[in-house]
């Protein structure tokens, strides 16, 4: 990558999302699309058919689940969250985690790779709020 380049990346979902539909004839039930792979993030779109599974796996850095459209459940440890088209969850580096399908769609998975020690979730002493952060 061009030391310097600001932008990484830029994609239509809706467009991406309609060539790669899930597909009930694959044996894994869902497909991917990598939409941006810089050495710091990784992009990707994910198509499900209901039933589609990714098996509980870890990641090297903090994830970020977003579902576009249908229904996932994220197994974290454990702990099973549904995710509607709309929401997300936001996962610390080498958490155990699967992926189900539980209604036909997409959702946009975002890998990061960190350079530092990350805060292992749920344990800042940082009283900013979100508000804050971003309202500068």
């Amino acid at each position: 990558m061009d030391e310097g380049k600001k932008i990484y990346g830029k994609a239509n979902l809706a467009e991406v999302v309609a060539t790669i539909p899930p597909d009930p004839e694959t044996e894994a039930r869902h497909r991917a699309q990598i939409l941006i792979k810089t050495d710091t993030i990784r992009v990707v779109v994910v198509s499900m058919v209901e039933g589609g599974e990714l098996q509980e796996h870890t990641a090297p850095g903090p994830i970020t689940i977003h579902s576009i459209e249908g229904t996932i459940e994220v197994n974290v440890e454990g702990e099973s969250h549904i995710l509607d088209a709309g929401e997300l969850i936001s996962l610390a580096p080498g958490v155990r985690h699967a992926v189900r399908c539980a209604k036909d769609g997409y959702f946009l998975l975002t890998i990061g790779v960190f350079l530092r020690d990350p805060d292992p979730g749920g344990n800042s002493t940082d009283t900013t709020t979100y508000d804050e952060t971003f309202s500068e």
